[in-house]
């Protein structure tokens, strides 16, 4: 009798368990601290303008099975925030009104977990949107995707109560949505939220930075490379510090044709190159390229053709 109590117990205790998850799934919860998804605790639907807003997507499946291709490395996950606006009339339904979308790059194991933690507004003593190998959102000029400018657009919200809707696709498939609600008088507080993350982000994407490798030594070209990039107008007008270290990233000269006679234009290469500014950091300078002129049966002196993007890097890191 008592191991029929004890069997009747652990069916209901594993039913309980499976229709709790099941409850969960395609759901996003949210606190305002970081979330632990194994034992979800202090979980909450309503905010104050200036509290932190953390919060976990429970997917169906794996982000892999979702997927349907295991082999996948980096999987792109987009993150949707609305602000539900109450309708004008009384035979209107309220409308969704896009705040704000960012891409979650998603790798490693958390490729393979049915839960998936979205920082909304984090602080950062306690994030998982910068600095994580498996969850990562990619910079665009001088801001990061993600929580930094999610938080700069909910300082824009008007006073009063707000209804916001945060919806997960991937592979263009709603998996996992929630909604909380926020209220206050002021949120311009949450502009030095993001400024503060962003920051923060940086630096930490500064630590981790690395020169690119070399693919090519070439010391003559090295020294015809920085004499033509420091006699030119964009170094001048943007780069400015003492270049410290030039890498070729191209093995080889790519030549460039005229398409219709197959004549030959110019060659062209890449490097990075690393600059110390007048304020002690140090940048790298990426796709800085060059080319030579074909002229009378052979190439011209090396001359500066354009330039990438630039990001900060330790100068300990600039020879390693």
């Amino acid at each position: 009798m008592k191991l029929k109590s004890l069997l009747t117990l652990s069916i209901i205790l594993v039913f309980v368990s499976m229709n709790a998850f099941a409850q969960q799934s395609g759901e996003i919860v949210f606190s305002k601290s970081m979330i632990n998804p194994s034992s979800p605790e202090g979980l909450t639907d309503r905010f104050q303008s200036g509290d932190r807003i953390y919060s976990v997507a429970f997917l169906e499946k794996s982000i892999l099975e979702i997927l349907g291709k295991e082999s996948a490395k980096n999987v792109p996950v987009e993150v949707f925030i609305y602000d539900l606006k109450p309708p004008l009339y009384d035979y209107q339904q309220p409308s969704e009104m896009q705040l704000e979308t960012g891409t979650l790059w998603v790798s490693g194991d958390a490729l393979q977990k049915n839960h998936l933690p979205v920082d909304i507004v984090p602080g950062t003593h306690q994030l998982t949107a910068y600095g994580s190998e498996e969850l990562a959102y990619k910079k665009y000029g001088p801001k990061f995707y993600g929580p930094i400018k999610f938080a700069e657009r909910i300082s824009q919200l008007e006073a009063g109560e707000h209804t916001i809707i945060v919806r997960l696709k991937c592979q263009y498939k709603v998996v996992s949505e929630g909604r909380f609600v926020i209220s206050g008088d002021d949120y311009t507080v949450y502009k030095k939220v993001s400024d503060e993350l962003n920051t923060f982000a940086a630096n930490v994407k500064t630590k981790a930075a690395v020169m690119p490798k070399s693919a090519r030594s070439d010391k003559k070209l090295e020294k015809e490379m920085i004499a033509a990039f420091k006699s030119s107008q964009t170094y001048r007008d943007r780069v400015k510090g003492d270049v410290v270290r030039v890498v070729i990233v191209d093995p080889d000269w790519m030549m460039r044709r005229n398409q219709l006679t197959g004549i030959i234009l110019h060659r062209y290469i890449r490097a990075a190159i690393a600059v110390k500014n007048s304020d002690g950091t140090c940048t790298v300078w990426q796709n800085v390229t060059f080319q030579q002129d074909y002229v009378s049966n052979k190439f011209q002196q090396t001359r500066f053709d354009g330039i990438g993007d630039p990001y900060k890097i330790p100068c300990e890191s600039v020879n390693k």
